[in-house]
């Protein structure tokens, strides 16, 4: 990091040699530049604009120097300005930066202007450097998330820290099975590696590059662990295994998801200590949150990827079979909801438990029917304080490929909302937007004519304070109060789709609720199902039954919709998956 540049114009009548000590002493490490003529000033002072110098402060003698100061804060407005007088009655109107005389007692005030100036300085070059950080972990969480494949993600994970840490090499090490302390080495990249190398997992005491104490260590304690060389008192250093693994430093990061571990990165450096700037110790920490989600969805994904595979030939050789014998075509059927079920329990244990969400709202109830075995449709709930985040969401497709977006969309909305702390619905919806098209690929071009996308209603609730806000992706909130209804309509956007330009922003809307208010989110499948004759229910028709049941007791009202739509569908086929969630508040 370059050091910060002090660009200093001194009249022959200034001490320079006083000056140079006060600012070596308060501006500390700063780089002085010293000049007797304006123009010298000027040059360096284009010169390092040109050149990126970091340019802090400019010193000038008054009065003859007010113009070089006026002109280099306006040339760098990041900088600032400091006149020298050595006139205490010297009046400048409507400066842009202090004057300090040198008369009497003023190398005490230039001292104090100094340090006020430095304290800003370094105070905004630690929230610049907090805002690059921040910037450069949205951008790694996006990519991270978006990458599905199990061996190029781990890969990803091992190039990031690499690269952020200075380390020469690292490992990727998970308990096997999950939630033990047995554990195995699946991964391993070095520094310069641009893809994917060969490394057959194996158990971890197998790897001899791995300090093994140190790795159970970090496991049992999971936080940050850093170890090097120049650690003389530390009891690693002098651990008997240290000297057969010629490193120099070793660097453990655990990624903790929700308190399971899910694997540990190891880093390592044979000549040089790990972490040469404190900004990659706070950006490794922050790192591993988004690591441990992104690791662990894959990880989903590659299981239901194998099962899916391992059922999709089964049925393969089912049919093969059937065509030979009709009496197994029992069996093959049941093979088939057996996996459909399955991929149920999957879908059912990522939506949010149904009776946490009951605990604050008593007076709620769910009308949840997938057209089949599983489905698109999808809720999901969280609270944070005296704040509850509910969302209903319609994904593209029926069955598999439907409970796949939902799963994506459940990991999302965990991301967003739980990790990183965003409460309000309109930067929830922009954020998963982002996501979602990373996560679908939107960006390529290959994957553009495909619309994988979700709509979505999303509101956060006060119960105390009676406050609701509402955001809402093709999907409306409908308030019923005293038997009369409120429609708030939705942005007409699609959740995930492609879009050209800036992405698009979420309105959101500020409601003021009473008691026993009737809240309802609800995906399309009840609207758009077809009867006997071939006429679709519509939301007009389900608005107004909303207002007429909505004094009834919540559980009443799911009945009463159960029977509503038995009534309209008779015979017919169920078109879409339905999901109504209603809750009272109290």
């Amino acid at each position: 990091m370059r050091l910060p540049v002090v660009i200093a114009w001194l009249s022959p009548s200034l001490d320079r040699e006083e000056l140079r000590k006060v600012l070596q002493e308060e501006l500390r490490g700063s780089h002085l530049r010293f000049f007797s003529q304006e123009r010298e000033a000027q040059a360096y002072r284009e010169q390092g604009i040109l050149e990126g110098e970091e340019i802090f402060l400019f010193l000038a003698p008054l009065p003859e120097g007010s113009h070089f100061l006026e002109e280099s804060i306006s040339r760098w407005p990041l900088a600032y300005g400091l006149g020298l007088s050595q006139d205490d009655n010297i009046v400048l109107a409507d400066t842009k930066y202090p004057v300090v005389s040198l008369n009497g007692h003023g190398y005490l005030a230039l001292r104090f202007h100094l340090r006020g100036i430095y304290q800003r300085y370094e105070e905004r070059r630690r929230h610049e450097r907090k805002q690059q950080i921040l910037t450069e972990l949205h951008r790694v969480s996006l990519s991270l998330t978006g990458e599905v494949r199990l061996e190029w993600l781990i890969f990803k994970v091992l190039r990031l820290a690499i690269d952020n840490s200075g380390a020469e090499r690292g490992f990727l090490i998970v308990p096997d099975p999950p939630e033990s302390h047995q554990l195995r080495v699946v991964g391993y990249a070095e520094a310069g590696d641009h893809e994917p190398r060969p490394y057959p997992p194996q158990p971890a005491e197998a790897e001899p590059q791995i300090f093994h104490a140190l790795l159970q260590h970090a496991t049992r304690a999971r936080e940050n662990i850093f170890v090097t060389e120049a650690d003389t008192d530390s009891l690693w250093t002098s651990h008997p295994d240290w000297e057969k693994l010629g490193v120099y430093s070793i660097l453990c990061l655990p990624l903790v998801y929700q308190g399971k571990l899910i694997g540990i990165v190891y880093l390592s450096h044979a000549s040089q200590s790990l972490l040469a700037e404190p900004a990659q110790a706070e950006f490794l920490k922050l790192f591993t949150a988004p690591a441990a989600v992104a690791l662990q969805n894959a990880q989903l994904y590659a299981e239901m990827e194998e099962r899916v595979r391992e059922r999709t030939e089964e049925v393969i050789r089912q049919k093969e079979e059937i065509e030979r014998q009709s009496l197994l075509l029992r069996q093959q059927n049941e093979d088939i909801l057996a996996s459909l079920r399955y991929a149920q329990r999957v879908q059912r244990a990522i939506f949010p438990p149904w009776s946490e969400l009951q605990r604050t709202f008593p007076e709620s109830f769910l009308f949840y029917q997938p057209r089949e075995i599983v489905g698109g449709d999808f809720y999901w709930y969280t609270q944070r304080l005296s704040k509850v985040i509910i969302a209903v969401g319609d994904c593209t497709g029926h069955g598999i490929p439907g409970a796949f977006m939902t799963i994506i969309a459940n990991t999302l909305l965990k991301q967003i909302v739980e990790l990183e702390g965003v409460f309000k619905p309109s930067e929830i919806l922009y954020l998963l937007n982002l996501r979602m098209r990373a996560a679908l690929q939107h960006e390529e071009v290959i994957y553009q004519r495909f619309q994988e996308g979700m709509e979505i209603a999303l509101i956060q609730v006060d119960p105390r304070r009676h406050k609701l806000l509402y955001a809402g992706a093709g999907r409306p909130l409908f308030l019923a109060r005293q038997s009369k209804g409120i429609e708030v309509r939705p942005d007409r956007i699609t959740i995930g789709a492609p879009y050209e330009g800036e992405a698009p922003e979420f309105s959101l809307h500020h409601i003021d609720l009473m008691p026993n208010d009737m809240i309802y989110l609800f995906s399309d499948g009840f609207t758009d199902q077809l009867n006997g004759e071939g006429k679709r229910y519509q939301l007009r028709r389900l608005y107004e039954f909303f207002e007429l049941v909505a004094e009834q007791p919540a559980r009443q009202q799911g009945l009463l919709l159960e029977a509503e739509y038995n009534r309209w569908v008779g015979n017919a086929r169920q078109t879409d998956d339905i999901l109504i969630l209603g809750i009272r508040i109290p």
